[in-house]
């Protein structure tokens, strides 16, 4: 609801006049929490019945955290992204301090040494398979439920720390009081997932409507977003695979990161590409960055990578 309130907040003050009704909607993915999301449905588990609202016109809007949507648009909505775009990176909250030292997370010198397997909480096969590469021997424990929950299960059950998209407990304003538990993840060492710290309004594809957000539009923030998406769309991959990617425009140029990672850690595949950007650049320049990403990433095995992990029937063809 965080989200949402600050999306209200940013329409009122360009619509002094808008009224706004929140209606909050529990989607499958929230309901079920004791399970794996591949073993609930997989893509859309967070957003299939909001979007059965949206077309049947019980609501108008929906806000979301831009990772959880699957890269395929219904016919008749479409997706804004609004800006600034918060922290990408993951982050690693533990019970004893760590700090990362030789790609690895490690025990701080004056704390007391762990002797047994190190066992970390989630399941996001993104960031297992990317720990397994950066910590073999770490026992990966299966992790469900918003961020309270997640931090009380924390500090109940059996995990020396998990690992949380920062984005989340930015927007909470948890991070000063966990600062001696966090570990931030650098990108090159746990590369995000498409979308990740970004906010995305989905509605009905309606120029009135259009027209109500787009002053909340950051075209920046969604160009890079769209190129991570693209590449994940081209892939054939869903959004609880092993893949990442990240955008990123600096001094006029769009740099988009891609990684297509085995589940045990063991094969990595890295690609990079680059295309100018200004003003006058079109998301289709984004998308076709994306696309040609991955294209270089199927060239080096990444269909094996993924195909192993998804079967062919269940992947879209694009």
């Amino acid at each position: 609801m965080i989200q949402t309130q600050w999306v209200v907040q940013q329409l009122r003050q360009q619509w002094t006049d808008l009224e706004v009704t929140i209606e909050q909607i529990h989607t499958k993915g929230d309901r079920v929490t004791d399970v794996p999301l591949t073993h609930i449905g997989g893509d859309g588990v967070f957003v299939t019945e909001i979007e059965h609202a949206l077309h049947e016109r019980r609501i108008d809007l929906a806000v979301h955290s831009l990772k959880d949507l699957p890269t395929a648009q219904p016919g008749g909505l479409c997706i804004l992204v609004t800006g600034p775009r918060e922290d990408v990176r993951d982050v690693f909250i533990s019970r004893i301090p760590f700090h990362i030292a030789n790609g690895c997370l490690q025990t701080n010198p004056d704390s007391q040494q762990r002797e047994e397997t190190l066992r970390i909480g989630t399941c996001s096969l993104r960031r297992t398979a990317q720990i397994r590469s950066l910590c073999p021997d770490a026992s990966i424990l299966p992790l469900r439920g918003n961020i309270d929950t997640r931090l009380r299960k924390l500090d109940t059950l059996d995990y020396d720390g998990i690992i949380l998209a920062s984005a989340g407990l930015h927007r909470m304003n948890l991070q000063e009081g966990l600062s001696k538990r966090l570990t931030y993840f650098p990108v090159d060492l746990m590369m995000p997932a498409p979308g990740q710290g970004a906010l995305a309004l989905e509605c009905r594809d309606e120029p009135e409507v259009l027209a109500l957000l787009a002053p909340l539009q950051d075209l920046a923030v969604q160009a890079a977003a769209t190129a991570e998406r693209t590449f994940m769309r081209r892939l054939g991959a869903g959004c609880y695979l092993p893949v990442a990617a990240y955008g990123e425009i600096i001094e006029g140029v769009l740099t988009l990161h891609g990684l297509v990672i085995s589940l045990d850690g063991m094969r990595r595949i890295r690609v990079q590409q680059s295309i100018p950007w200004t003003s006058a650049s079109l998301l289709a320049d984004a998308e076709r960055l994306g696309a040609q990403l991955a294209e270089l990433a199927l060239k080096e095995g990444a269909n094996e990578i993924i195909g192993a992990l998804m079967p062919t029937q269940e992947r879209p063809h694009v």
